[in-house]
């Protein structure tokens, strides 16, 4: 039986053509994948199943990604950037073959805003639609509804898999000195305009045994902004247990956090 979401999509999109297609590949854990069927269109695919690679990449556009509509143009982009200091490996080899397998498309990775951000750009009206009306990600100022999608609450990988494409993108991970002379204290962070959001992962995470440091609507300083500071909310994973429970749980495909975790335990 097809998911009754996928009908609502098709009714969304019965104007267009399709042709109907099936893509496999194996489930074992939180980093394997379920059999995927696929609707195939001009520019790309979009997928009738939910799966966890799916479920990571929405949590990727949910952090570093806007969603854009500009119906006067006909225009509907999704754009994903990154810091091209240290995320240009994260989106040519961990985002690029995973949008592959997802959408069956070959993303075009590169420099956007004069080279001060690194990602992609895709115009697609079947891909953002999808990506609002079926997964539920916000469209245009993301912060102010922005909250895990429902969809992933069905199942506790897909929920995983989300949270951890949110901090590839937004959170990090740092060792504090505290009391010694060499970093030794793990810190996992994740900042969010939205409150709302953050409490929500906040929730998620504590369900999994996690201890939470939370702080909401406090100001940073941020130049770029008219006021001269941004209102953000935050929450950290102090310690060593928080970060084995995370790493067994969650854990990092971006390598600029996992590269970080290897030396830490390299080091120890």
């Amino acid at each position: 039986m097809v998911p009754s979401f996928i009908n609502v999509f098709r009714a969304l999109v019965k104007s267009e053509r399709f042709v109907f297609g099936t893509g496999h590949v194996d489930a074992k854990d939180i980093n394997q994948y379920k059999c995927i069927n696929v609707m195939i269109c001009k520019e790309l695919k979009i997928p009738t199943t939910i799966t966890s690679d799916l479920a990571y990449l929405c949590g990727v556009f949910a952090g570093d990604g806007s969603i854009n509509i500009r119906k006067e143009k006909y225009e509907y982009s999704l754009k994903c950037v990154g810091n091209p200091a240290d995320e240009k490996e994260f989106y040519l080899q961990i985002i690029k073959p995973i949008f592959k397998r997802v959408f069956c498309h070959a993303l075009e990775i590169r420099s956007f805003d004069k080279d001060t951000t690194f990602g992609f750009r895709v115009f697609s009206k079947k891909l953002v639609t999808y990506l609002i009306e079926v997964i539920g990600l916000p469209c245009g100022r993301k912060y102010d509804s922005l909250d895990i999608p429902a969809v992933f609450f069905r199942d506790e990988i897909l929920l995983l898999n989300f949270i951890r494409g949110v901090f590839d993108t937004d959170g990090c991970i740092c060792f504090k000195r505290k009391y010694r002379a060499v970093p030794y204290y793990p810190v996992i962070s994740l900042s969010s305009r939205s409150p709302v959001f953050i409490k929500s992962i906040s929730s998620v995470l504590k369900g999994l045994g996690l201890k939470v440091f939370e702080l909401y609507d406090y100001k940073l300083k941020d130049v770029r902004a008219s006021g001269g500071f941004t209102v953000i909310s935050r929450i950290d994973l102090n310690g060593q247990k928080n970060l084995v429970l995370w790493t067994k749980k969650i854990g990092f495909l971006s390598p600029k956090h996992s590269n970080k975790i290897k030396k830490y335990w390299k080091e120890k």
